[in-house]
């Protein structure tokens, strides 16, 4: 049996040592990065205003790209989250439409996406596609929030969401919805003071969740094709008249302090 050369042996072992060396190297360095990410993201945490927006935007971005692959990538994809619904609430025109796009791609499942894409073409900032669906899409949402309080038995309230932006109208052309239209609406809300709220059809629920992701799509579409596109999810109540709704943040909370969210204080009197 022939021994290899000492001199071989000894190559080979300086070899591993090197390679060893240059590992522990690299993940000295690693963890070197990590924790100057770290550092800077307290402080530019730190460091948000509600007056800047877009920090929340940019923030969450370069989140994401730290997050891919690493031990904490769940609780760090929740911060961008977190931080872009914060962007949308404070300023839903301005940075609404970059906020419910990094929302749809971050999306934990397939409603919360087609909700935030939703809200994204909504936001759209073409002058042309907005004034087009304007009135149709005003009209849509105050049907959509006068149906959710119809739901919830709240008779007044539903009553004065169908007063606003054409809605009762819009439900007179769209019998679908409800058979006898926007005075069906108004009888069964008088009645909801002795029976409750009137049930509502799975049909219904489809044709008014088909009307809602038409408006919010910006074109007219098939009763089938909306469903064929948006399933048969919960019917989704956006109001961009209440944007901490629409992104599920209170803008208020929207300081970090102390390694959490804090409300805005107050300005004294």
């Amino acid at each position: 049996m022939r021994w290899p050369h000492r001199a071989s042996m000894l190559g080979a072992g300086l070899l591993v040592l090197a390679l060893g060396m240059s590992g522990a190297a690299a993940g000295a360095s690693s963890g070197a990065s990590s924790d100057a990410w770290r550092a800077e993201l307290a402080r530019r945490l730190q460091a948000l205003e509600p007056s800047r927006p877009s920090d929340y935007i940019a923030l969450a971005e370069e989140v994401v790209d730290h997050a891919a692959g690493t031990p904490t990538q769940d609780a760090d994809r929740a911060l961008a989250r977190r931080l872009a619904a914060l962007a949308g609430a404070i300023d839903p025109r301005g940075s609404g439409r970059s906020a419910a796009l990094l929302l749809a791609e971050l999306a934990q499942d397939d409603a919360d996406r087609a909700r935030m894409a939703a809200v994204a073409a909504f936001l759209d900032p073409s002058a042309d596609a907005r004034e087009a669906g304007a009135m149709d899409s005003d009209a849509v949402l105050s049907l959509v929030r006068a149906f959710a309080h119809y739901r919830r038995g709240e008779a007044q309230r539903a009553r004065d969401a169908l007063a606003r932006g054409q809605a009762a109208a819009l439900l007179d052309r769209h019998p679908e919805i409800l058979q006898g239209g926007s005075a069906r609406f108004r009888a069964d809300c008088d009645a909801m003071r002795t029976s409750g709220p009137p049930a509502m059809g799975a049909e219904q629920l489809d044709a008014l969740q088909a009307l809602t992701a038409s408006a919010l799509a910006g074109g007219p579409r098939s009763w089938s094709e909306a469903i064929a596109q948006g399933g048969l999810a919960p019917l989704a109540e956006v109001d961009l008249a209440d944007p901490g709704a629409v992104f599920g943040v209170d803008p208020a909370e929207c300081l970090w302090r102390d390694g959490g969210w804090v409300r805005v204080p107050r300005a004294p009197r």
